[in-house]
């Protein structure tokens, strides 16, 4: 009976041993993953409008040649960041200007991506942003789409307004301003385009609601004081202005005359 046992305790040693070295080896057991060597971003478009959405597509290549999309932490390498905003991999404009993009994840920097971001409303393209030092330091400013209206001025306005009509009738305001400071001396001639724009304002002030036009203005709204304050934001403009009025003063003038066909802009806004 003793000698059975002895021998059945050598055959559970080894099976027992056995098993323990397996789960020690299997313990220990890691897959390497192989080194990240290259990061591609590619774009489904390269021009957005403010609000607009893009779709950014990040492809990693690793030192064994195989390839696939990284969709998180990805660091974003912008330009101009306030421009847009990136979730996951869905980029939204925010800003028009142009802006370079690249991504960079575990120190390798993918290729740059140059993104035109425009602003464009019902058909009309907005100027650029001008720099405010450059554009005070003249009378007229910068007015890169020769419309007569200044850059800033006009991006004020259609940030500030969104009813077409609205916008409309600010924008030929700001031209009519632009023109008459130009030069003070010939307010007899130029004041034809404020007073245009003066009956522009009047229809859609006093007689729209009679025509059921879709938009009217408040009767007692001061449109000059709320547009003054930008359009005559240096001393250099403030006097201008105040020059081109001392030229009219004590003149007798007809009432302008008020009607729809005194606005030049169309329904949605756009100058003529």
């Amino acid at each position: 009976m003793k000698f059975i046992l002895f021998i059945l305790g050598v055959i559970l040693v080894p099976v027992a041993l056995s098993a323990s070295m397996s789960a020690s080896v299997e313990k220990h057991t890691t897959i390497v993953e192989p080194k990240l060597k290259k990061l591609t971003l590619e774009t489904n478009t390269s021009t957005l409008n403010r609000g607009e959405k893009a779709k950014l597509t990040l492809i990693a290549t690793y030192q064994d040649s195989s390839t696939k999309p990284i969709t998180n932490n990805i660091e974003w390498v912008v330009n101009s960041p306030e421009s847009i905003e990136i979730n996951a991999t869905t980029l939204t404009a925010l800003k028009d200007e142009k802006i370079t993009l690249q991504a960079k994840k575990e120190n390798i920097v993918s290729n740059s991506l140059e993104l035109d971001i425009t602003w464009i409303v019902n058909g009309h393209t907005l100027p650029p942003e001008p720099d405010k030092a450059l554009n005070d330091s003249t009378l007229l400013g910068i007015d890169t789409n020769h419309n007569s209206v200044r850059d800033d001025v006009e991006r004020w306005i259609y940030e500030t307004y969104n009813r077409p009509i609205e916008r409309g009738i600010f924008m030929q305001n700001a031209r009519a301003y632009n023109i008459v400071i130009k030069d003070p001396s010939k307010a007899l001639d130029t004041m034809k385009y404020n007073r245009e724009a003066f009956g522009c304002e009047a229809y859609w002030k006093y007689h729209s609601t009679d025509n059921n036009e879709n938009f009217s203005l408040d009767r007692y709204r001061s449109l000059s004081k709320e547009i003054n304050q930008v359009q005559f934001n240096t001393i250099k403009r403030h006097i201008a202005y105040a020059r081109y009025n001392g030229k009219l003063s004590g003149g007798v003038y007809s009432l302008p005359a008020v009607g729809k066909d005194k606005c030049i802009f169309n329904e949605n806004g756009n100058l003529k």
